[in-house]
């Protein structure tokens, strides 16, 4: 809906005047793409079009923020639009699991008051809930050091305590007597969880257990990925506990080995928290923000709402970050709210130890309750949750009486005449990749040998088997590898059942986008990586 030049907005703007706006998960958006999600809000009030916002865990920045957005357009379009002297009046309405709420709101501190007052209502019931979660946080004495030593350290520390969460939260086999466990172990970067898992696999297994690893991040090949979510989507369905050991693959797994204990240990980055109705048994979690917390705990027993009581929920208390880099340099971004500017002294935290970030409330309660209610004094520099609302509240709505603004604050869209030049669409455009992307391919060769190519501007591809470094593992005793397949395997099985042809198949379906390691003087230049079926792509940096 956002045209600088031309007239290519024209098509979405005329969809969105016939259409209601969805927007799900909008708090899962990056700081960077808030001004622009904010002005197609802002659209959607002038265009006469309803909003309707999903998510579990809308912080009331976001919220209060995105209204005065469409409120502002909403004026607009009642001034050219509404009947002569009738007052402006935005419809409104709450949906939870346990009520839903509607009343009409002309301000944005009548809407405040009534937001609050439901928010107050649904912290009221999420209080009388079950507990089924139960966290605590694994320290990690672990000295600053590069990054390839810390990620071994850090294999070495969570192999004992993957195995504690296993005893205290595995099932038995009532065939078999076995016990199994699925566990996700999330890291908030690509390069880094591969590097752990390398020595993971290394390691192998403690006496008397067998580890089924799986590898799940954004950088397998499209049918490899889908592959790996279609497996998860089925194995991790818990709505009948039991009905995962009916499972053919289960039952294989059970009886490879001789080992009593059997893990399933998902290894993922951010994409096993949103948009993935995922069931396992217990967590480990690398902290990035604590939206990302909530999000990730909401897959611990996901499927099984009676109360539960061992600990299934461990929090690393810092991350790889400030390991590699030390308190000097901000660790909580990239994802996570912590500001680089230097100037933005109230956004960087004095400490990088959740120990330090949580208080005993909030890390009793993994819940939405500290993502939609704000403390009364907001204390950014000395605790997580706060940071992340401080941060969105001056973006959102501009800064504080007396304070100086690090950002541009979004209400500068409709607030001021900004909207007549085309500087903050430019400026804060949505989904910016500064550095850009490239397309890549695993294609056979005539010889039925597979290759690495990158697609050019023309769509056609070009071998680049230089760039790639292939490598083999040896897992250590007692681990092997569930929910990848075998790339030639897969591919050929796809091809065969779509009837293509397996080139083809391979251009469509064997392909990902990669970043790009610079841009010098207007040229690509392309980046070195390293590939395993069971790994994905990474890089050594």
């Amino acid at each position: 809906t956002e045209g600088t030049r031309g007239g290519h907005q024209i098509p979405p703007m005329l969809r969105l005047m016939s259409s209601d706006l969805v927007l799900d998960e909008p708090d899962d958006f990056g700081m960077e793409d808030l001004p622009a999600l904010s002005r197609l809000v802002h659209w959607a009030g002038m265009l006469g079009s309803r909003v309707l916002l999903s998510s579990a865990t809308l912080p009331p920045a976001l919220i209060e923020g995105l209204f005065q957005a469409y409120l502002a357009g909403r004026q607009q379009f009642q001034q050219h639009r509404g009947r002569p002297g009738q007052p402006l009046n935005v419809c409104c309405a709450w949906f939870d699991e346990f009520s839903a709420e509607a009343s009409e709101h002309c301000a944005a501190e009548s809407y405040r008051a009534e937001h609050q007052n439901f928010v107050q209502k649904r912290l009221a019931r999420l209080a009388r809930a079950e507990a089924r979660r139960h966290a605590e946080i694994l320290p990690l004495p672990i000295a600053q050091a590069k990054r390839e030593i810390v990620c071994a350290e850090l294999a070495h520390a969570l192999r004992p305590q993957m195995s504690r969460l296993h005893q205290l939260n595995g099932t038995v086999d009532p065939a078999s007597g076995k016990k199994i466990s699925f566990g996700l172990v999330r890291f908030a970067n690509i390069n880094p969880l591969v590097a752990v898992a390398q020595e993971l696999i290394r390691l192998g297994a403690e006496n008397g257990q067998r580890i089924h690893l799986c590898v799940y991040h954004s950088r397998h090949p499209l049918l490899v990925r889908s592959a790996i979510e279609n497996r998860l989507d089925r194995l991790l369905n818990r709505k009948q506990p039991q009905a995962v050991f009916a499972e053919p693959e289960i039952q294989q797994a059970l009886a490879a080995g001789p080992e009593a204990d059997h893990l399933f240990v998902v290894l993922a980055t951010a994409v096993a928290e949103v948009g993935r109705d995922h069931d396992y048994d217990w967590a480990i979690v690398e902290p990035s923000s604590m939206r990302s917390i909530i999000q990730l705990a909401g897959r611990v027993r996901r499927h099984r709402p009676e109360a539960y009581a061992p600990t299934n929920l461990l929090l690393l208390d810092t991350n790889i970050q400030h390991l590699t880099t030390g308190i000097s340099q901000p660790a909580f971004l990239r994802p996570g709210f912590e500001s680089s500017n230097p100037a933005a002294r109230n956004f960087r935290l004095l400490s990088h130890r959740l120990a330090e970030l949580l208080t005993p409330e909030q890390l009793k309660a993994i819940d939405a309750s500290s993502r939609i209610r704000e403390r009364d004094a907001l204390s950014p520099t000395g605790n997580l949750v706060d940071l992340e609302h401080a941060r969105l509240r001056e973006l959102m709505q501009g800064p504080s009486s007396g304070q100086t603004p690090h950002s541009l604050p979004v209400p500068l869209w409709w607030a001021t005449g900004a909207h007549l030049s085309g500087y903050l669409q430019r400026r804060d455009p949505f989904r910016l990749d500064k550095l850009g992307r490239q397309r890549y391919g695993l294609l056979p060769d005539e010889d039925g040998e597979i290759g690495f190519y990158r697609f050019g501007d023309d769509g056609k591809p070009v071998a680049v088997d230089n760039l790639l470094h292939r490598i083999s593992l040896e897992p250590g005793p007692g681990l092997g590898f569930w929910g990848e397949p075998d790339y030639p395997a897969a591919l050929a099985s796809l091809a065969e059942r779509l009837d293509m042809e397996l080139r083809d198949c391979a251009e469509k379906f064997g392909v990902l986008d990669l970043p790009l390691k610079s841009v010098e003087g207007g040229l690509r230049v392309d980046e070195e990586w390293w590939y395993c079926s069971a790994l994905g792509f990474w890089q050594k940096k």
